[in-house]
């Protein structure tokens, strides 16, 4: 029996398992979160610009830092899971920031050359990390847990 889940329980589960790297997500826990995310950073964004004449640059730097510390350890986890759910290691989420390190880096620590591509491949496995995140997960238990989909019967669980 599928189990459905709400926006708001998905975002909750967002918040509430962001130290679980054990289980599996939905899609619509991975998408709920981050487009939520998305719209009010543009919202925030767009009024900040406003109020101060889109002058004032540090404003921005202090609320990307702020966003950023708030929100890295819960959508690292349902990253991590929702790549698990697709039987995919979870570890692949931190190619990511792998490579936006060395793209972030002072010209004159590479190469503009190696920069670019550095920066190009970036992009690349995030869009294909993004539209990866798109598909359904695995039917059925895994080899990362159960399936998220399913109910569990605690007193008559199934066996695989």
């Amino acid at each position: 029996m599928i189990v459905t889940m709400t926006a708001m329980e998905a975002y909750k589960r967002f918040w509430t398992q962001a130290f679980n790297l054990h289980d599996r997500a939905r899609r619509k826990e991975f998408w709920v979160p981050t487009s939520l995310h998305l719209l009010l950073y543009s919202i925030a964004y767009i009024v900040v610009g406003m109020y101060y004449k889109l002058d004032n640059e540090h404003i921005y730097v202090i609320m990307n830092l702020v966003s950023n510390l708030i929100l890295i350890i819960p959508t690292f986890s349902v990253t991590f899971r929702r790549l698990q759910d697709l039987n995919i290691p979870g570890w692949f989420t931190l190619l990511v920031p792998v490579l936006h390190l060395p793209a972030a880096l002072p010209a004159r620590f590479l190469d503009i050359d190696i920069q670019l591509f550095i920066e190009i491949l970036h992009l690349f496995i995030t869009l294909i990390l993004l539209i990866i995140m798109t598909f359904d997960g695995t039917e059925g238990p895994n080899q990362y847990g159960h399936d998220p989909k399913e109910e569990i019967d605690e007193l008559n669980p199934r066996k695989y």
